[in-house]
């Protein structure tokens, strides 16, 4: 992680809006979510897919927008995946899947031009790191919906 880069980067954007771009949801494998006492292990993930640069023009003013397009993903697991096991076994485990893009909108307020560097750290820790309540709230009320365990979202933990 490149601190400076990303210093950079928050002290010439500001977010703006946050908002779901898509979605989607699966059972698989036969699987029945309204049988009691089944045993299932989550498993998440996050992250930032891709960047672009929006202008806007409003009465003859320019304004600069960084969109970062970040997914999010949470899967249960049948039971506890077996030591040593491989990502082929895992998906056989698979029961339920939950997916969502996220696009995290962020105002350039500098008029000094924001590295490719900078604005590409912000977008792999900060962007995840602003989305992940919004994905929360998402995966949990999603979970309802599919008669899925509700689980608490474990904090995002950036290494």
């Amino acid at each position: 992680m490149n601190k400076d880069a990303i210093q950079e980067a928050t002290k010439k954007l500001a977010i703006k809006m946050i908002y779901l771009g898509g979605s989607e949801t699966k059972l698989h494998n036969g699987f029945d979510p309204l049988v009691p006492g089944q045993e299932l292990v989550g498993q998440f993930r996050i992250g930032t897919e891709s960047v672009d640069i929006k202008e806007v023009v409003n009465d003859g003013t320019s304004q600069s927008f960084i969109r970062y397009h970040v997914t999010a993903g949470m899967r249960y697991l049948k039971g506890p995946m077996p030591e040593n096991s491989e990502n082929e076994q895992a998906d056989e485990l698979v029961v339920s899947e939950i997916t969502a893009l996220f696009v995290a909108e962020y105002a350039v307020v500098s008029d000094e031009e924001l590295s490719e560097e900078s604005m590409n750290e912000f977008g792999r820790f900060n962007a995840p790191f602003n989305v992940w309540p919004y994905w929360r709230e998402f995966c949990q009320s999603t979970c309802s919906r599919m008669s899925l365990p509700t689980t608490v979202i474990p904090m995002l933990r950036i290494d």
